[in-house]
Order: structure tokens, then C-alpha cells, then sequence
């Protein structure tokens, strides 16, 4: 009890007093949103982009910024050019993604509200059987990578699903700006709606769907292809895919969008699932049977990508993909069906004074 008889702590039983909400960090730079046809800035206010006059814009606090969605384009306010896409029109906002739009099944998958709902529900959890970690760990591992480069840049979390990670970076305070981007809308609708019951969204978002941009709000959520980012290049300062790329169409077109967006000495990092391991094979043994596996898969298929639309990776593929974006310093840690990579973007080349070949003065 202190000097003037007040308790200074509840007695034993009573209920304390609840704790006082999270304050969202305040974004310190402004996400270099792009227009994904000429990838220019966009006015962040309107949404309009100089270099063609197209606009997008910012629905229920989510940007599209895929190829198309220009709502000043013939088709960008989403006229119906399929019977698919009529039904789509039919449907309630939140409920559209039960008709994915993606024709790739490790893509449309994650489209349905249903999975949405589920990913931090049940369905991310299951993920341990396969030797994940857990999100914590997982989240300090992409820190220690991340970190000090991206130290109050911008931050982009790729395949940022129901936003597991998103909302984790934005709770450090330790980036200028965080962007949660996914293809799926569902995905981005439950991803603010766990921002928003976790403080996340700022002072003038009033909870409800359509209450539009948040500008206190140190997340920013974007629709967008991972093979068509959205962004300028060289304004990223680090991209964290936490168990994403096993789900991507064309990986080494999405690898080599990150590297272009990234800064000078920026790091890149994610999680996937690993092959199953074949006893006593080393890692060139291992990555040649993968090839022969997926050949298979793809001769029964009847297509690219597999029976099921998603790739498990092997070690020495994941270090070729990094390396064939012009990544450097590869590292990884394999845990059973696990596996954490990172890699880096060189600093930027000058070319050196060699004076061998400096041409002859005449």
C-alpha cells in the first residue's frame, strides 16, 4: 500500500486491470508502391502512375497491383470477360476466391476463403511434422538475415499469407515499413483482419472492411503477382518468404523479380519444404533423383509443375536458383523436411581501373 492508502498492486484474486493495447509503429518511409506495367512510382494518394495513366487502387486496405487491375483500363474495374469471371462478379467480395483466378493449383489453393480461415487455425501447425520449427524460430532466423541491412528500410514479406510473419515484423519496430503481399485476396482479407485485432492498423482505421487506407499503419497490404513485383527497382531492403516458394509457378522468374526490386547488399531468405532424403545419397545424388522424380511427375501430369502444383527442393537447387539471380553468400539450415536458406545481393559492381586495359592516350 503506498503513503496515501492506495493499493499499489490488486489483492490476491481480484481481476488486474487489462493491459494497454499495442501502439503500432508509425511508418518512417513510404512503401515504393509501382504501376506493374511500366513499374514507375505510383502517386500514393491516387493510386495513378505518370508513365501510362493507369490507376489502381486501394480497396478495403489492400492494393492490386496486378496486370489488369488498373481501374481506368477497358476490364480494370473487373468487367466479366468468362463465365468464370461473371461467376466471380456474382459473389460477395470475401467470398469470390472460392473461383480461384490462378489456373496453377499451389497458387489457387491458397485463393479459397476456407484456407484462409484455416492457415493460422490448424493448417500452418501441421507443419512440424516436417520439421518447421515453429513461427518464432523461424521468425528470429529471418531476422539474424535480415538484419542490420534492412534496419528502418522497407521490408517486403512475399506470399505473406494470413500475415504470420507480416505482422511479427511490423511488431519490432525495427523497419521504416513493412509490405504483406500475396496474390490472394482472401489471403490479404484475413492478414488485415489479424493486424487490425492485434493494434496494427493505425489510429483512423475504425475496424470495419471498407474502411479504406490506413497512412499510420506500419503494414501495407498489396495484391500482386511474385513474378511481377510491383515495386521500383533496387527499393527493397530485405524480402523474407516463409514457406512460399514450394507454392510458386515459375520460381526462377519470382527469384529473379526479388533480386531486381532488392537493394545493394539486401538479403533475401525463406522456408520450403525439403525432398525426401534418399539414404546414403549426397547432395548431387540427391538433386539428380529430384530431376528424375520430377520428370516423372510431370510425364504423368501431363504438364510442367507436377501432378499437384507443388515443388519440394533440394539444397543445391535452391543455391543454383539464388545464384542464377545474381544472388551471393548462400547459406541453409536443414532440419528433416526443413530447410532455411538466405542469400544476398552483391554491393553495387563498379567496374575496376585495370591498367592493362586502359586504352593507349593518344
Amino acid at each position: 500500500m503506498t503513503p496515501d492508502g492506495i493499493l499499489d498492486s490488486a489483492p490476491e484474486g481480484l481481476p488486474l486491470d487489462p493491459p494497454e493495447p499495442p501502439t503500432p509503429a508509425l511508418p518512417s518511409v513510404a512503401p515504393p508502391l509501382a504501376d506493374p506495367v511500366s513499374l514507375t512510382p505510383l502517386d500514393a494518394r491516387t493510386g495513378y502512375a505518370r508513365a501510362n495513366g493507369l490507376r489502381y487502387a486501394e480497396t478495403d486496405g489492400v492494393w492490386d497491383l496486378t496486370l489488369g487491375a488498373a481501374v481506368n483500363a477497358p476490364g480494370g474495374s473487373g468487367d466479366a470477360t468468362s463465365l468464370a469471371d461473371l461467376a466471380r462478379s456474382l459473389l460477395p467480395l470475401e467470398l469470390r476466391g472460392l473461383i480461384p483466378t490462378s489456373g496453377y493449383l499451389g497458387t489457387a489453393t491458397f485463393e479459397t476463403p476456407q484456407v484462409a480461415f484455416a492457415y493460422e487455425r490448424g493448417w500452418r501447425d501441421s507443419f512440424a511434422r516436417a520439421g518447421f520449427p515453429g513461427p518464432d524460430e523461424e521468425f528470429e532466423l529471418a531476422r539474424a538475415k535480415l538484419l542490420p541491412h534492412a534496419a528502418n528500410g522497407v521490408l517486403l514479406d512475399a506470399s505473406c499469407g494470413s500475415g504470420l510473419f507480416s505482422r511479427r515484423f511490423a511488431k519490432s519496430g525495427e523497419y521504416g515499413a513493412v509490405i504483406a503481399l500475396d496474390f490472394s485476396d482472401a489471403m490479404l482479407r484475413q492478414a488485415r483482419r489479424f493486424a487490425r485485432d492485434e493494434g496494427l492498423l493505425g489510429g483512423d482505421d475504425d475496424g470495419a472492411e471498407d474502411s479504406g487506407p490506413t497512412t499510420t499503419s506500419p503494414l501495407t497490404f498489396v495484391r500482386a503477382d511474385i513474378a511481377r513485383l510491383p515495386f521500383p527497382s533496387g527499393t527493397i531492403a530485405g524480402v523474407h518468404a516463409g514457406a512460399a516458394i514450394h507454392c510458386w509457378p515459375d520460381p526462377r522468374s519470382a527469384l529473379a523479380e526479388v533480386a531486381r526490386v532488392m537493394t545493394p547488399g539486401a538479403s533475401f531468405c525463406g522456408t520450403t519444404f525439403l525432398t525426401p532424403r534418399v539414404p546414403f545419397a549426397d547432395d548431387q545424388a540427391q538433386r539428380a533423383i529430384d530431376a528424375a522424380m520430377r520428370e516423372v511427375q510431370d510425364a504423368v501430369a501431363g504438364r510442367a509443375g507436377g501432378a499437384r502444383g507443388f515443388r519440394m527442393w533440394n539444397k543445391l537447387d535452391l543455391k543454383e536458383l539464388c545464384v542464377d539471380s545474381g544472388l551471393v553468400d548462400f547459406e541453409c539450415d536443414e532440419r528433416g523436411g526443413f530447410i532455411f536458406f538466405a542469400a544476398k545481393k552483391p554491393p553495387a559492381y563498379e567496374e575496376p581501373e585495370d591498367e592493362a586495359y586502359r586504352p593507349t592516350e593518344i
